[in-house]
C-alpha cells in the first residue's frame, strides 16, 4: 500500500525512467525545494563531539553504536574502539591496536566484538577489554556482527525434524544448545550467516546462501531475520530460539543490499541497497510498502548504506545514510513527509555547540551536491536507544542531531483516526 502526495511521487519507484544526468540538476532542485527541511524531525542544528571515526571498508558503513541508555557511543578508528562519552565530551580506548582494522562492531550485555576483512573475529567483555580473544570465522569478510539476545527462550520443538535441510537455495545447519548466554550472529562474504555461543565461540547455527551475505536484523520480538547480500534478493526467515525457517524470497531493487532493519513493533522491514532506494514492507502481508529513492540518486553518492528505524517510544521515524554527506528522515506514519540532513563540513560547526544560522541558511541554499565544498564520508548511523537522538558519524567526528519528541508526541487532526 503507497499513499503519496504528489510532490513525493518521483521519489517512489515507478516505471518512469531514472533522472538522466542532464536532468540531474533540476531534479535536485525541486527535490530541494519540495522536500528539503520541508518538516523538521529532527533540529537541523547538530552539535559536534569530536570523536573520529574510520570506515574500513568502502561498502560498510555501520561503525557507530548507541547500545545503552548512558550516554556513549562506540565507534571504529582504524585498529581500535573507542568509547565516547557524550556528556563529558571524553574518549577511552576499549579494543586498541587490534591485528586488523575491524570494518564491523557489535556490542551487547557485557560483550563487545569487531569483525574483520580475513574473517577475523575478536570478542571481549567490557569488563576486561584488555585480551581479547581473536579467531578466524569463515573464508571471508566479516561483513557484519550483531548480538542477539533473544534465542534464550527456546524452542519447544524445531521447524525441521533432521538438524540440516536444504530449502530454496538456502542450507540450514543447526547444533542444539540449550545455553541462555547472548549468540553473536556473524554475515560473512563465504555466502553464510552463522550464530555462535558466547564466550566460547562454538557454532550453533549456520544458514548458507546462494550468494555472499552482507547484514543481517533480527526482529525486536526475536520471531523473524531478514538478510540481505550482494544480490537484490532479500531472504525472510521465521526464529524460534537457535531455530530458523525460511518464509520467503523477496526482491527490493535491482542492486545489492547492505542494510536492513525491523521498526520496533517487529511489523515492518526496510532494505537499503547500493543503487540507491530503500524499500520498506509489511511482515503481514509481505507487500513492498514504499520504495524511496536517496537525495543524491544512483550507486555513487547516493547509495544508501545505513537504514535504521527509530527504536522506542511513539516517534515513528525511518532514517537512511547515503554513501557521502546526506542522511534522510522519513515519517513511518505515512511515508509522506521527509527531512534530509546535509552533514555540512565539520570546520562550519562550532565544537560543542550548533551551526549559527547564517552557516545553516548558506548550506540550505545548496541546490546541488556539487556544490559543496567537498564530500563527506558517512561512516555510521545511529538512534540513541529512547529515540531522543540521532547520530551520525564522520571521518573527523560524530554529529549529534536532537529528535523532536514532543513535535513526534503530537498529531495532527488530519493524522487522528
Amino acid at each position: 500500500m503507497v499513499i503519496l502526495q504528489p510532490a513525493w511521487n518521483r521519489y517512489v519507484l515507478s516505471s518512469a525512467p531514472h533522472p538522466s544526468r542532464e536532468d540531474s540538476a533540476q531534479s535536485l532542485k525541486l527535490f530541494s525545494s519540495s522536500v528539503v527541511n520541508t518538516y523538521e524531525f529532527v533540529s537541523p542544528l547538530p552539535h559536534k563531539h569530536l570523536q573520529r571515526t574510520s570506515w574500513n571498508h568502502w561498502q560498510l558503513r555501520d561503525v557507530v553504536l548507541c547500545p545503552s541508555q548512558r550516554p556513549e557511543l562506540y565507534s571504529i578508528y582504524r585498529c581500535n574502539v573507542d568509547k565516547y562519552d557524550i556528556q563529558k565530551q571524553q574518549s577511552t580506548r576499549v579494543l586498541g591496536d587490534l591485528d586488523f582494522d575491524p570494518v564491523s562492531l557489535a556490542i551487547g550485555g557485557d560483550f563487545i566484538v569487531a569483525g574483520g576483512q580475513r574473517a577475523e573475529l575478536a570478542v571481549a567483555r567490557l569488563s576486561d577489554p584488555c585480551a581479547p580473544t581473536v579467531v578466524q570465522s569463515g573464508g571471508s569478510i566479516n561483513n557484519m556482527v550483531a548480538l542477539d539476545q533473544s534465542h534464550s527462550a527456546q524452542p519447544r520443538r524445531r521447524f525441521r525434524d533432521s538438524a540440516a535441510f536444504i530449502e530454496d537455495g538456502v542450507t540450514n545447519l543447526n547444533i542444539m544448545n540449550n545455553s541462555t548466554m547472548p549468540r553473536l550472529v556473524v554475515c560473512n562474504n563465504d555466502h553464510t550467516v552463522r550464530l555462535m555461543s558466547l564466550p566460547d565461540l562454538h557454532l550453533v547455527t549456520e544458514l548458507k546462501f546462494p550468494t555472499a551475505i552482507n547484514y543481517a536484523a533480527i526482529s525486536p520480538d526475536g520471531t523473524k531475520m531478514c538478510v540481505v547480500g550482494d544480490s537484490n534478493e532479500v531472504f525472510l526467515f521465521n526464529k524460534r530460539g537457535d531455530d530458523f525457517e525460511k518464509i520467503a524470497s523477496l526482491t527490493a531493487s535491482n542492486d545489492a543490499s547492505f542494510s536492513c532493519d525491523w521498526n520496533q513493533g517487529s511489523q515492518y522491514f526496510a532494505v537499503g541497497s547500493q543503487d540507491g532506494y530503500v524499500t520498506v514492507w509489511d511482515i503481514r502481508s509481505q507487500q513492498k510498502m514504499v520504495q524511496l529513492e536517496t537525495f543524491q540518486h544512483g550507486r555513487s553518492r547516493g547509495a544508501c548504506r545505513n537504514v535504521k528505524f527509530s527504536p522506542s517510544g511513539s516517534i515513528d521515524l525511518l532514517a537512511f545514510s547515503e554513501h557521502t554527506s546526506y542522511v534522510n528522515i522519513v515519517d513511518t506514519r505515512s511515508f509522506e513527509k521527509r527531512q534530509v540532513l546535509c552533514a555540512s563540513n565539520p570546520e562550519s560547526i562550532p565544537h560543542g555547540d550548533v551551526m549559527d544560522n547564517a552557516v545553516q541558511a548558506a548550506f540550505s541554499m545548496i541546490d546541488s551536491p556539487s556544490m559543496m565544498r567537498q564530500d563527506l564520508q558517512i561512516t555510521g548511523l545511529r538512534f540513541a536507544p529512547d529515540s531522543s537522538a540521532l547520530f551520525v558519524g564522520l571521518e573527523e567526528s560524530i554529529l549529534e542531531y536532537t529528535v523532536d519528541k514532543i513535535g513526534r508526541y503530537s498529531f495532527s487532526t488530519s493524522e487522528i483516526i
